[in-house]
């Protein structure tokens, strides 16, 4: 059994997994020819070299692991990767309560965006096409996640963002938000992993009037 069939058993290897006129979205491990695909893909600013990275060296481990899920998205009629995302679990402090001896949290379910892309190389040979980003992650991104609420909890979406204004501004568009300096401080010390640091914690709602 390749890496791909456990994942995607016979019968489902390579279907779409969401489509839309222009583009549709498969897994990684989907099929075979997206380990050569992804060796293509290119992110031209500086600031996205980890996200390139991340793709072409790290994307088939953790999916080995289970520890994070990544989707390709592809043009309908050529099947170039046009972005990628990475999903993982994990929770969201909603509360914390000071103790005499402890610090108490509530949390809420959440999915992190990990990793979010869109192929510099793809852009610039299709420039009619505008506002990619926002078209993979209202089309895709959500609904992909959409699809897990349906059998689990999930009720937050968030991301650990570059700390770039232009960016930030970027996610604040999409409906993320920053929270207050002593929220974001707290979840800056107690749940950022190691490789995001620098970058700043932002949510928003699953469900909004998108």
């Amino acid at each position: 059994m390749n890496a791909r069939q456990e994942f995607w058993p016979t019968g489902q290897m390579g279907n779409k997994l969401i489509d839309n006129e222009i583009f549709y979205c498969e897994p990684l491990l989907a099929d075979e020819e997206n380990l050569r695909l992804i060796q293509k893909f290119h992110v031209s600013a500086e600031t996205g070299l980890g996200l390139e990275m991340y793709l072409k060296r790290q994307a088939v481990s953790d999916e080995m692991a289970h520890e994070a899920r990544t989707y390709l998205v592809k043009d309908n009629v050529s099947n170039e990767i046009v972005g990628y995302f990475s999903l993982k679990t994990g929770l969201v402090a909603s509360r914390k309560k000071w103790t005499v001896f402890q610090v108490e949290i509530d949390s809420l379910p959440a999915v992190e965006l990990a990793n979010f892309a869109v192929n510099s190389t793809y852009k610039a040979a299709h420039k009619e096409q505008k506002g990619i980003g926002s078209i993979i992650f209202l089309d895709f991104v959500l609904p992909t996640i959409k699809m897990a609420a349906e059998r689990v909890g999930i009720c937050i979406i968030y991301i650990f963002a570059l700390p770039y204004s232009n960016l930030i501004k970027y996610y604040e568009t999409l409906n993320f938000r920053r929270l207050g300096k002593a929220e974001e401080a707290f979840i800056h010390r107690n749940y950022k992993p190691r490789y995001d640091e620098g970058c700043i914690f932002m949510s928003r709602p699953l469900y909004t009037q998108d």
